[in-house]
């Protein structure tokens, strides 16, 4: 299992990788835009809002793995 800080170090990375995913969209106000033609920017930020899922989960199960060992 990943330790807290690499998960978090990776949670950072993809925090960013969506920011520039907007950014490159346009924007926030372009979001509905992409999503509506289902453009390769919007696929690209819907897989990184999975992982991002993903990771919060990982790093819930985590502490909840800590909080019961200790």
């Amino acid at each position: 299992m990943k330790s807290l800080t690499q998960i978090r170090k990776a949670y950072e990375e993809n925090y960013q990788k969506m920011i520039d995913v907007i950014q490159a969209m346009g924007g926030d106000d372009c979001i509905k835009l992409h999503r509506k033609s289902k453009s390769q920017l919007y696929r690209q930020l819907k897989d990184l809002q999975r992982h991002e899922h993903y990771l919060d989960e990982l790093e819930n199960r985590l502490l909840t793995h800590q909080t019961m060992v200790h």
